[in-house]
C-alpha cells in the first residue's frame, strides 16, 4: 500500500499521517493530540478523512470500487439491516380473514429490544431517537450488542471519536439509519433480527408463524438489570394488510389503529415473564440470543387485559379496551373466563 506516509485531514483531529494498514483499516497518527486513530479503509475517505495530496486519491477511488463490487456479492448483517429502510407497505384495504400462514403453533410474537432511551422524558421510556451518551456507552462497551458495537454503526463511530454529536444527530435528521430501536415508536415496525449461531449464523430470520391482527409485544430491560426484570413498553396488532413473511428479513408493522405505548410507570408494572415461559425449560428466565419468542393467544390476551387495567382513567383507556375486545373476538377467546397468567415468574413465586 503506497499511501503510507501521506498526509490526511480530519474534521476533528486535524492533520495526520498514514502510518500503516491493518486488514481493512488504516492507522493515522495525528500531530495535534499525538495519538494514533484507526479508520475503516477505504470507506473513511471522503467521509472522515481527506488526502492532502489529491493526486493520490486515484488508488482510494479504485479500492472503493473494488470494495463495493465485493460487498455486492455477499449478504452481510449490515447490508440486510440497511435494506430494511426502504421497505414499502402494500396498498391493500380492509382487514383480511384469510392469510398466508406458513408456520404452526402460536402466531403472536414478543421482541427482545436493546434498551433505547432516545426521546425519553419523565413520562416516556424512549425508542424515538438516538440514545443518550450514557446508554450508548452501555450498549456498545458493556452489553456489546451486535449492531451497536460494529464498525458501521454511527453510534459506535461517535463513541470512538470518529463522529461528532452534531454529525450523529445529522444522520437522523437527514433520514439516515441509526438503529431499529431509535425508530421503533415512530415507525411502529419490529424486525426478527439475524441468526446468532448454528449453520444459519449471520442470515436474516423470518417470521413464519405470524399473521395479520396477531399481537406484537415489544420488550426491553434497563442497563445492568437481569432478564427477570424485562418489561413490556408497547404492543400493537400486526398490520391488517400483512400477508406473510416474503421479505429477506422478517418484520412486522403496526395496525393503523391498534397500537399502544406504555409510560415508564405502566411498563414497570408489566413484567414480560409474568406471562411468558419457555415450554422446554419453564424454570429458565432468560431469552438468550434469540430476538423474538412466540406467544399463545391466551398469553397475549392476558397482557392486553393488564394493559386495559393500567390504562383506566388515562387518555387511551378506551383504545386499550377496544383493542382487548377486538383481539379476543378474532381469536375466539372468552373475555370473562381467561385463565390467569402463568409465566415463569408466577411459577417461581408459587414454588
Amino acid at each position: 500500500m503506497n499511501l503510507c506516509g501521506e498526509k490526511v485531514k480530519h474534521k476533528i483531529f486535524g492533520i495526520g499521517k498514514i502510518m500503516r494498514f491493518e486488514k481493512d483499516s488504516v492507522i493515522v497518527f495525528f500531530d495535534e493530540n499525538q495519538e494514533e486513530k484507526q479508520f475503516r479503509y477505504p470507506s473513511a475517505f471522503g467521509f472522515f478523512l481527506e488526502l492532502v495530496n489529491p493526486n493520490k486519491s486515484v488508488q482510494i477511488d479504485n479500492d472503493k470500487i473494488a470494495e463495493a463490487q465485493s460487498e455486492a456479492d455477499k449478504k452481510t448483517i449490515i447490508s440486510e439491516r440497511i435494506k430494511m429502510e426502504v421497505i414499502r407497505k402494500k396498498d391493500i384495504k380492509g382487514i383480511k380473514q384469510t392469510n398466508i400462514y406458513k408456520g404452526s403453533g402460536p402466531s403472536n410474537i414478543a421482541f427482545k429490544c436493546n434498551h433505547c432511551d432516545g426521546g425519553a422524558d419523565t413520562e416516556n421510556i424512549g425508542f424515538k431517537d438516538v440514545c443518550s451518551e450514557e446508554n450508548l456507552e452501555y450498549n456498545i462497551t458493556v452489553a456489546k450488542h451486535v449492531w451497536c458495537s460494529c464498525d458501521e454503526s454511527p453510534c459506535n463511530q461517535f463513541i470512538n471519536g470518529n463522529l461528532t454529536k452534531k454529525e450523529l444527530l445529522d444522520v437522523v435528521s437527514d433520514g439516515g439509519f441509526v438503529c431499529y430501536e431509535s425508530q421503533m415508536l415512530t415507525q411502529w415496525r419490529a424486525f426478527a433480527g439475524i441468526t446468532q449461531s448454528g449453520v444459519n449464523k449471520g442470515k436474516p430470520m423470518k417470521l413464519r408463524n405470524v399473521k395479520s391482527n396477531s399481537l406484537a409485544v415489544l420488550t426491553t430491560r434497563l442497563p445492568f438489570e437481569k432478564d427477570n426484570e424485562r418489561f413490556i413498553f408497547a404492543v400493537f396488532l400486526i398490520d391488517e394488510n400483512y400477508e406473510g413473511d416474503n421479505s429477506e428479513e422478517g418484520f412486522v408493522s403496526a395496525h393503523t389503529e391498534y397500537r399502544i405505548q406504555l409510560s415508564k410507570d405502566e411498563s414497570s408494572k408489566l413484567k414480560f415473564w409474568d406471562y411468558y415461559f419457555n415450554p422446554n425449560k419453564p424454570e429458565k428466565i432468560v431469552l438468550g440470543s434469540g430476538l423474538h419468542r412466540y406467544l399463545t393467544d391466551d398469553q397475549s390476551a392476558q397482557i392486553l387485559k393488564k394493559i386495559m387495567e393500567l390504562k383506566k382513567g388515562k387518555s387511551d383507556e378506551e383504545l386499550s379496551k377496544k383493542m382487548f375486545e377486538f383481539f379476543c373476538k378474532i381469536k375466539n377467546l372468552n373475555v370473562v373466563n381467561l385463565p390467569e397468567p402463568n409465566g415463569a415468574l408466577k411459577r417461581v413465586n408459587l414454588s
